[in-house]
C-alpha cells in the first residue's frame, strides 16, 4: 500500500518529431485557445493529488499527469523518487543522424526546460520562446541587448532556426546553410533560382552568414560589416566569375586613388546587388558588357541613374558636359552611334583611376591593352589613343573638325 503521496516529475519534449512550429505567436495562441486538461484522476493519481492537486491546474497538462507511477518509482523506493530514464521511453528526441545534441538533452536534464506536470506554455516549457533559451545563454542575452538590430526570429523563438534537442547540423540548426534562411526568405529563394547571375558568396563557405550575423548587429540587415568592408574581405584577390576573372579590387583601390562616387561613399551596393542579378557582374541595372554597343538609352540605365542622360543624347551643348569641343558634345560623338558606339568602359574605370574623371590608362580590346593616352589641358584635353589619331579639344574654341566619317 502506498502510504505517502508521490509527486509527478516527468519531462516532456519541447517539440514532437516532425512538428516544429516556425513562430512563437501561433503556438502560444493555440495553447490558449485549446488548453490540455488532465483526464479524471485514476486511483493512483487520486492518492497523490490529495497533496499535489496543484500540479494539474495549468492550461497545458502532461498526459501522464493522471498516471503518477508511469514516471515515479513506486513502493520499492522513496515515494517521490523520479526515474530519470522515463522521458526517453515516450520521447525519442535524438535520431540516428543527429550528430549535435543540445547540452541539457545530452545530460538527461529535460527538466531544465520543461515542467513535467503542467505549464502556462506550449510543450510544457517553463518559459516561452527566446526567454527560455536566454536563461542559460546569458552571453547571447547580453549581446542582443547592446546591438541596434536583432533578427526577428531571435526576438520571438530561437526554435525557429534551432532544434532545441538535436540536429545533424552544428548548433542544432534545423536545416544546413542557406536553406535555413530561405525557409523564411521565400522571395529571395525564388530570385536565386531564376536569376541570370548568383553571387558565389551566397553558396560557398558559410553562405548567408558570410555577410550576415544570424542574431544581431549594429548594422541594418544584420550585416557583419559595412558594405565595402564585406565586399573587400573577398575581393582582396582575383576571383573567378561566370563573365571572366574579377580583379583584385582592394589592391586596385589602394593604388588608384581617384575614386568613383559610390566607392568614395563605400557603397558597393549602389551599383551591385549582393545576392543575385539579371545583369552581368551582379549590376543593378543595364550596362553594356562590351567595348562597342549600338546606342540605346536603356543600355546605360545604370550610369544614367546618377549621371545626366543628356550626356549621350544631345549633339550640341554648352552645359551638359565638359567633354566638348566648342559646343560639340564629344560624349555624343563617341557613344550615340548605331554602329560601333563606344561604351562607357572604353574610356572610364568603374571603380577608380589615377587619371582625371576616372579615365583609363588602358582598356582591354581583345587580348590587347589599348592605350587611352589622355592628357588634361586648362580648357580641355588631348588624347592619343590606340583607336584613332591624336586629337585635342577646347571648350572655348573648337580645335578639330569632326566629320560624320570620323564618328
Amino acid at each position: 500500500m502506498i502510504g505517502v503521496a508521490m509527486i509527478v516529475l516527468v519531462a516532456a519534449a519541447v517539440y514532437a518529431n516532425g512538428a516544429q512550429p516556425q513562430q512563437a505567436t501561433p503556438a502560444r495562441a493555440t495553447a490558449a485557445a485549446a488548453p490540455r486538461r488532465a483526464a479524471p484522476a485514476t486511483a493512483a493519481a487520486g492518492t497523490c493529488v490529495q497533496c499535489h492537486g496543484d500540479v494539474v491546474k495549468h492550461p497545458v497538462v502532461h498526459p501522464k499527469a493522471t498516471d503518477c507511477e508511469s514516471c515515479h518509482v513506486p513502493k520499492t523506493r522513496d515515494a517521490h523518487q523520479f526515474d530519470d530514464k522515463k522521458c526517453t521511453v515516450c520521447h525519442q528526441m535524438v535520431k540516428k543522424d543527429d550528430k549535435f545534441v543540445h547540452g541539457p538533452v545530452a545530460a538527461g536534464e529535460c527538466l531544465a526546460c520543461h515542467d513535467p506536470h503542467g505549464s502556462e506554455e506550449p510543450q510544457l516549457v517553463r518559459v516561452f520562446g527566446a526567454d527560455l533559451c536566454q536563461r542559460c545563454h546569458v552571453d547571447m542575452k547580453a549581446r542582443l541587448a547592446e546591438k541596434r538590430f536583432t533578427h526577428e526570429p531571435v526576438k520571438e523563438d530561437c526554435a525557429t532556426c534551432h532544434n532545441p534537442h538535436a540536429s545533424p547540423s552544428k548548433y542544432q540548426i534545423r536545416v544546413d546553410g542557406a536553406e535555413q534562411c530561405l525557409v523564411c526568405h521565400k522571395t529571395l529563394r525564388k530570385e536565386l533560382v531564376t536569376a541570370r547571375v548568383q553571387h558565389e558568396a551566397v553558396s560557398v563557405d558559410r553562405e548567408c552568414i558570410n555577410c550576415h550575423d544570424p542574431h544581431a548587429s549594429d548594422l541594418g540587415k544584420q550585416l557583419k560589416g559595412t558594405s565595402m568592408d564585406l565586399c573587400l574581405s573577398c575581393h582582396d584577390r582575383e576571383q573567378d566569375a561566370p563573365g571572366g576573372k574579377v580583379q583584385n579590387v582592394k589592391g586596385w583601390l589602394e593604388t588608384h586613388t581617384d575614386l568613383h562616387g559610390p566607392i568614395r561613399q563605400q557603397d558597393c551596393v549602389g551599383c551591385h546587388l549582393p545576392h543575385d542579378s539579371e545583369h552581368f557582374r551582379l549590376l543593378r541595372k543595364d550596362y553594356p558588357e562590351t567595348f562597342y554597343s549600338p546606342y540605346n538609352p536603356k543600355n546605360y540605365e545604370l550610369c544614367f541613374s546618377c549621371h545626366e542622360p543628356d550626356l549621350a543624347k544631345v549633339e550640341r551643348t554648352a552645359t551638359v558636359t565638359g567633354f566638348r569641343d566648342g559646343d560639340l558634345n564629344l560624349h555624343f560623338l563617341h557613344v550615340n552611334r548605331t554602329e560601333k558606339g563606344r561604351t562607357c568602359r572604353a574610356c572610364h574605370e568603374a571603380h577608380s583611376s589615377t587619371e582625371p574623371k576616372h579615365l583609363r590608362e588602358t582598356v582591354p580590346f581583345g587580348e590587347w591593352q589599348l592605350p587611352v593616352g589622355y592628357t588634361q589641358t586648362p580648357d580641355g584635353g588631348r588624347c592619343a589613343p590606340g583607336c584613332h589619331l591624336p586629337k585635342e579639344y577646347s571648350r572655348k574654341l573648337a580645335q578639330t573638325t569632326h566629320s560624320p566619317g570620323e564618328r
